[in-house]
């Protein structure tokens, strides 16, 4: 299960430490679920070249590496 905090920032060595050890693919319905969003809505993004999350496009099935995906939404932080 991918251990990904709701409403919780991952300090720099958290963020390291996920990306030495747990370092995984997601699926594009496994991501919707953790964005709690829809497959077609992450689809529409890629279709439209939008994707802020890099991607791997591998034999037609779509693949996110969790620690670019924790990177993505860490670097996309807006200030409070």
């Amino acid at each position: 299960m991918t251990k990904i905090r709701a409403k919780q920032i991952l300090s720099e060595q958290e963020l390291t430490n996920f990306i030495d050890k747990e370092c995984k693919l997601l699926t594009s319905k496994q991501l919707a679920k953790v964005l709690n969003v829809s497959d077609g809505a992450l689809r529409k993004q890629r279709s439209k070249g939008r994707s802020i999350f890099p991607y791997a496009n591998i034999n037609g099935r779509i693949f996110y590496p969790t620690d670019m995906i924790v990177k993505t939404i860490h670097n996309n932080l807006v200030g409070a």
